[in-house]
This record gives structure tokens, C-alpha cells and sequence, in this order.
């Protein structure tokens, strides 16, 4: 049976420790071999125990349903979080078309306004995330991912340690990126959707549409330049301007980011969402590929992966379980526990010219792998 260490925090029920744990005096505290138990946990942490060893399969036996699963937010509180939601959409719609169709100047606080309730209203940015990501079972409209991006740029922003006004700046930035989709005709914005916003073609000129909305407007210059470059690229394949990672700013990166994640993982009338660990696993190819800001896509990749701890997951043979840890070193493929089995899914990993081991085994073909790896899918 192999073997992984796994911090005591991250510890699940009927997971099996793997070698004798110890306290500072070498009395045995938890022997090999035990069942973890909430009472198991509780004398770890209070002897200081940071880490301990588990066992695992790298592959699960028979197809298990775990068991005992808890709702990562309550009831009543997304509900909350839907009304919240709601406001601020109608919100932004107004603002939005006042700025766009009226002419009206940009009222800054009016849109902080939109996303600030639903901040103050989450408790972390774990709790918030989930609540987001929730949500997207919906089909969403303009209004929702302008503040779903907003919002995932703020906590992005925070997580990389950005200044105050560069968070509000980014959050501003969020909102109104698209808000050039609304110069389209009727018939185009009919057929428009955000996946084909990304592949560029007619829709790209929304970029433009946005930033020419906005670029005489009493706001921050970095908040116009951020509109302008959300879709630029570091290897100059992004629109409109194709201008080389030099020319990208700070909050322009930081927007593009979010952007790419919420709409792959977004439902769009027929076109259904990717995966979380689907995009996290896209988002570091593009890392890989000098597509996207390095320091930025990989702090967003590591926190969003460790907001999907507890998540149920479905494997690519049809079983499901749950998330118990991430892998900082391959951050899509998490450990997994089916019933009282652990997949480990960075044992299933593809290495330079698709030569890796698949159960064990060496694979020198890729369609060998592609038949064989082990894949997570959140629902």
C-alpha cells in the first residue's frame, strides 16, 4: 500500500494512517494502521502534530459512494447569497445601460456598490468561491459575469498582495469590461456567447467598444487599460492590439485571469461548464505556454484548487468521491476519496513526449494515456 503525508488539517474520516505517529516524548499516539476518527484528529492537534502519513491506492477497487458528505455552505445562507446576487445584477444592468445608452458619467461608488454586499456577506473567499461556483448551474447573462469577474479580481488581487486602490481599480475593471457587448445589434447578441467572445473573430471588437465607453470617462487610467488589454496574451496571440507581454498591465493580467475562469466554467444555453480542475488544468497548459501572467495564474490555480477540498468529484469511470487534498506539484489532479479508498490522481500524469507510467506501467503512446488516466470532473 503506498503511502502519502497529508496535513493533519486535511485529515477525513476513514482515512488509514500509515506509520506510527509519535509526541515529543516517542510514546506512540495513533498506531499504523488505525481508522481516522474526529477523536483521532482531536488528539493530533492538540499534541501539535502538523503532518501525517496515509495510505492510498493509486487506483480505487470497487465503485463506492462516499458517505456522509456535508454541504460546503448552508441552506439559508445561499439563499441569502442568490438574493444578494439578484440586487446586484439588477443593479449593474442599470448602471450599465445609463453609461451606454444615456451617456452617463461612470458613478464609481454606484459600482462598487453592486459587488460590495455580496463581499461583506461571505465569510472568506473559500465561502465565497463556493458560493460562486454554485451558481453556475445557471445559465448566466452579462450582468453575472461582469460580477463574477469583478469579484474573482478583487480576491485575486488580495491574494497577491495588490494595494487597496489597485483592488478597487481591478474590481471596476470587472464590471465593466464587457460592457461593449451591449454596442452589438440585436441579432448578434442573440448569437453571442462568451466562449465565443474568447475565440476572438467578429466579437473581438467588443474590446474596442468597451474601452471607447469608457476611455473619456473621469475614472483611473489603469482601470480603461485594464478593459483594453483584458484579452491580450504575454506571446501575442490575444485582440485586438496583439501587443507582446511588455505592453499587458499589471490589472489587465490580473482581469484576463479571471475572465478565462469564469467563463470556461460557466453554463451557456446549450454550451455546458467545464470541469473546475478541467480549467485549472487549461490554465496551467497556458501557464506552460507563456500565454498567461505566470506569478498571477499561479496563485489564482493554487487558492481556487484548495477552495475544491470537500468538493464531490466524478471519475472518469463513473465513480464519485470527494476532494481531501491537493497536490501543490500538479495541481489539477487532487487525492480523492471513493468511499474508504484514496485515488491519488497525480500518479496518473503525462510527462515530455507523453512518456509517464498509467498504473505502473510505461506509456510511450499517447492514446494509450488518453484511455487509461484517471480524470476529475466537479458536479
Amino acid at each position: 500500500m503506498a503511502k502519502i503525508r497529508i496535513a493533519v488539517n486535511h485529515l477525513c474520516n476513514d482515512m488509514i494512517i500509515g506509520e506510527d505517529v509519535y509526541n515529543k516524548s516517542g510514546v506512540v499516539l495513533v498506531a499504523q494502521g488505525s481508522i481516522v476518527t474526529d477523536e483521532v484528529i482531536s488528539l493530533l492537534s492538540r499534541h501539535l502534530i502538523d503532518s501525517v502519513a496515509i495510505e492510498y491506492q493509486a487506483a480505487a477497487d470497487e465503485p463506492q459512494q462516499a458517505e456522509n458528505a456535508q454541504p460546503l455552505v448552508d441552506e439559508k445562507q445561499y439563499q441569502e447569497f442568490q438574493e444578494h446576487f439578484s440586487v446586484a445584477e439588477n443593479m449593474l444592468s442599470d448602471n450599465l445601460k445609463k453609461i451606454v445608452e444615456n451617456s452617463e458619467d461612470i458613478d464609481v461608488p454606484a459600482l462598487m456598490n453592486v459587488t460590495n454586499e455580496i463581499l461583506e456577506k461571505s465569510r472568506n473567499e473559500t465561502n465565497l468561491c463556493n458560493m460562486l461556483l454554485m451558481m453556475k448551474k445557471d445559465t448566466e447573462s452579462l450582468y453575472a459575469h461582469s460580477i463574477n469577474v469583478s469579484i474573482l479580481c478583487q480576491i485575486l488581487a488580495k491574494w497577491s498582495g495588490c494595494t487597496p486602490k489597485e483592488i478597487e481599480n481591478v474590481a471596476i475593471a470587472g464590471l465593466l469590461h464587457d460592457v461593449g457587448i451591449l454596442k452589438f445589434p440585436e441579432e448578434m447578441r442573440k448569437d453571442f456567447t462568451f466562449r465565443k467572445e474568447m475565440e476572438g473573430g467578429v466579437y473581438n471588437k467588443h474590446v474596442l467598444y468597451s474601452y471607447n465607453i469608457v476611455k473619456n470617462q473621469n475614472i483611473d487610467t489603469e482601470i480603461k487599460k485594464a478593459i483594453l488589454g483584458h484579452h491580450e496574451r504575454l506571446d501575442k496571440s490575444g485582440f485586438p492590439l496583439r501587443i507582446s507581454e511588455h505592453g499587458i498591465g499589471k490589472l489587465a493580467r490580473i482581469l484576463a485571469i479571471a475572465d478565462i475562469f469564469d467563463t470556461y466554467t460557466m453554463k451557456e444555453n446549450d454550451i455546458q461548464p467545464m470541469s473546475v480542475f478541467s480549467v485549472i488544468k487549461k490554465m496551467e497548459e497556458m501557464h506552460l505556454h507563456n500565454i498567461l501572467d505566470t506569478q498571477f495564474n499561479m496563485t489564482f490555480i493554487a487558492h481556487i484548487a484548495h477552495t475544491m477540498v470537500q468538493h464531490r468529484v466524478l471519475l472518469n469511470d463513473g465513480r464519485t468521491g470527494q476532494v481531501v487534498m491537493i497536490n501543490r506539484l500538479n495541481v489539477s489532479r487532487p487525492l480523492v476519496q471513493v468511499g474508504t479508498t484514496f485515488v491519488n490522481l497525480s500518479a496518473f500524469i503525462i510527462y515530455t513526449g507523453i512518456i509517464g507510467l498509467v498504473n505502473k506501467t510505461p506509456v510511450t503512446d499517447s492514446r494509450h494515456y488518453e484511455k487509461n488516466r484517471q480524470r476529475v470532473l466537479f458536479i
